[in-house]
C-alpha cells in the first residue's frame, strides 16, 4: 500500500505539473495514527504554467507538533489529466529548499524560505520576558509563543509551560 503511494508521488514529482498550493481549510478527521492526527487538507492550487487555479483535497496523517495551518503554501505536483491526483512537498533542510527553488523558481522566494509559510504572515508580537530569564529560556518561550500563535497550543497550555520554564507556581 505505502509503496504504491510512494511510486505515485515519485511519478508526480518526475512527470507532473507544478503549482503552489495554499491551505484554505484544515479539518481533524477524529482519527490518529501513533498519536499523530489524521487531517483533511484543502488547497487552492495556482499552476505555475498560468492555467486556471483549482481546489484539491487530501487526507493526511501529520505530526502533532507540525500541524499545517490555513494560509501556508506548499509546492504541489499534480496530474493535469486528474488534478485530484496530487502530492505536496514539505522541506526540512537547506538541500530541500535548494531543490524547491530549482524546480519552482521564485514562487517561494529566492531562498525557498516561503515553503510551508503563511501567504501573508503577520509579525509575531513579542512579550517582554521576565528579568531573570536566561537566553535559553527566552528562546524556548519565543518558540512556545509561536506554537500558541499558530493554534497548536492553547493559552492555558502555554501559560502552564511558561510557568514551568520560569520556575513559577
Amino acid at each position: 500500500m505505502f509503496g504504491n503511494k510512494r511510486k505515485k508521488a515519485e511519478n508526480l514529482v518526475a512527470n507532473g505539473s507544478r503549482g503552489v498550493g495554499t491551505i484554505t481549510d484544515i479539518q481533524d478527521t477524529g482519527m490518529t495514527v501513533n498519536d499523530d492526527p489524521r487531517v483533511r487538507l484543502r488547497f487552492r492550487v495556482e499552476p505555475l504554467d498560468g492555467s486556471t487555479d483549482f481546489d484539491a483535497e487530501k487526507t493526511q496523517t501529520v505530526s502533532r507538533v507540525e500541524i499545517p495551518q490555513m494560509g501556508q503554501r506548499y509546492p504541489i505536483f499534480y496530474d493535469t489529466g486528474d488534478p485530484s491526483s496530487f502530492a505536496y512537498a514539505t522541506v526540512d533542510d537547506e538541500q530541500g529548499r535548494a531543490s524547491i527553488v530549482a524546480m519552482f523558481g521564485d514562487a517561494f522566494g529566492a531562498d525557498g524560505a516561503g515553503v510551508g509559510q503563511a501567504a501573508a504572515a503577520a509579525p509575531v508580537a513579542a512579550t517582554p520576558p521576565p528579568a531573570a530569564a536566561t537566553p535559553d529560556k527566552l528562546d524556548t518561550l519565543r518558540k512556545l509563543g509561536e506554537l500558541r500563535d499558530a493554534g497548536i497550543l492553547t493559552d492555558a497550555e502555554f501559560e502552564a509551560k511558561k510557568a514551568e520554564i520560569l520556575g513559577s507556581p
